[in-house]
């Protein structure tokens, strides 16, 4: 083993065979709390986050705990949103055309960062009239939920990225590189979500700012931010500085 797979090795939490969702957030929006989906998702390796919503419009208290799920699967800080019912699925989705929030949903679902699963026929087609991609599970059958989700990340519906330090792909808490995960803070996990997207393309200092969290968002912000991600990585060259442009991530024939 080089020097540069003991360095990742040493950064890296291995990922059990057994934990599929190892890094994912789920937000899970229903009437009622299911303790079987959030049980499953859990088992898996994801944290699990439940919000109630009641069966009709959506109450004030309600509505401020959907916009924080909008914002947060808008900035990329969740991997799966799921609806057990019609009326949750609606909800979330007026909520996220009235805060402006379509647009980059829509872009990280169509790029497989997002999933959207519908336990409801009539939820899907409001989902559908946004131009919001989802799946369709049995409502009844928790087990239809959680396997969406396990497929979505083991049969390649998420993306992942072949790097000089091995197949990475990127999740709301981490990344995965080959079969060790590491865990990220947020703004670790921003950039390197940003320069994934990149697909191995130069990022400027100015465009990283633009996803960090927090007020500061300056060139030193941003040095310091990277330099913080290389050390979590434990890989200095999975980060190229490319001088008087930016940043690319090494991927593999870019």
């Amino acid at each position: 083993m080089d020097g540069r797979r003991v360095r990742r090795a040493r950064a890296a939490s291995v990922t059990p065979p057994d934990s599929p969702l190892i890094g994912c957030t789920v937000i899970v929006v229903g009437d009622e709390h299911r303790a079987d989906i959030a049980a499953m998702l859990a088992g898996g390796g994801a944290v699990v986050r439940g919000v109630r919503v009641s069966d009709g419009a959506a109450r004030t208290s309600e509505k401020e705990r959907l916009i924080g799920t909008v914002a947060g699967a808008e900035r990329g800080e969740a991997d799966a949103v799921l609806f057990l019912s019609d009326a949750a699925a609606t909800s979330w989705a007026a909520v996220a055309e009235q805060t402006g929030s379509l647009g980059r949903i829509r872009r990280r679902i169509d790029a497989g960062r997002l999933l959207v699963v519908v336990g409801g026929a009539s939820g899907a087609a409001a989902m559908k009239r946004m131009q919001i991609r989802t799946a369709i599970a049995n409502a009844d059958r928790a087990g239809t939920f959680a396997r969406h989700v396990i497929e979505h990340f083991e049969s390649g519906g998420a993306p992942s990225l072949p790097t000089d330090s091995g197949r990475m792909q990127v999740r709301s808490r981490g990344v995965v590189v080959d079969d060790g995960f590491i865990p990220l803070t947020r703004s670790a996990t921003a950039l390197i979500d940003a320069l994934a997207a990149a697909g191995g393309s130069v990022l400027s200092r100015s465009e990283l700012g633009d996803v960090l969290p927090g007020a500061e968002r300056t060139a030193h912000a941003v040095e310091v931010a990277v330099a913080r991600l290389r050390e979590a990585l434990g890989d200095r060259a999975l980060v190229h500085t490319v001088v008087k442009r930016g940043y690319r991530l090494a991927v593999i024939d870019a």
